[in-house]
């Protein structure tokens, strides 16, 4: 079972809590009036729980342009080349994250956006642009 433990007792031997997290590798379940938040490690978090992989696929337009789509997050850009296309699609990852933690209660209750929350987040716990590139997995369109 998972540990749980009132607000008060994890404020006061957070110590504890942490090292169980920490060293016994256990998530923790905080309990607040009627919430219950979880502690773990990010590691655990981004390993097991969150996407590891973004899917894009690539559209060569008749133009000679680049579109790069992501239909999990309902996002595309187009742009003259693949670097540049590849700019743009990760500074509009970064900026939709954005956006959505700042509307999160707005989102995260939309039935077309809810779905996206753990790409948000794991878009957020990234702390580079090459980060977010190694998450992307690129395929032709058909």
């Amino acid at each position: 079972m998972i540990n749980e433990y009132g607000f008060t007792e994890a404020k006061n031997d957070f110590s504890k809590v942490f090292n169980t997290v920490y060293n016994e590798l256990k998530p923790a379940i905080i309990k607040r009036r009627k919430d219950q938040e979880i502690l773990m490690l990010r590691k655990d978090l981004l390993r097991d729980y969150l996407p590891a992989e973004f899917k894009v696929e690539i559209y060569r337009e008749k133009d000679g342009t680049i579109t790069l789509s992501m239909d999990t997050l309902e996002i595309a850009v187009n742009a003259p080349n693949m670097e540049s296309a590849l700019e743009e699609l990760i500074k509009e990852l970064i900026d939709y994250a954005k956006e959505y933690l700042e509307r999160s209660q707005l989102f995260i209750n939309s039935p077309n956006r809810k779905s996206h929350f753990p790409y948000v987040l794991r878009l957020m716990l990234c702390d580079s642009d090459d980060e977010i590139k190694a998450l992307l997995k690129f395929s032709y369109a058909s």
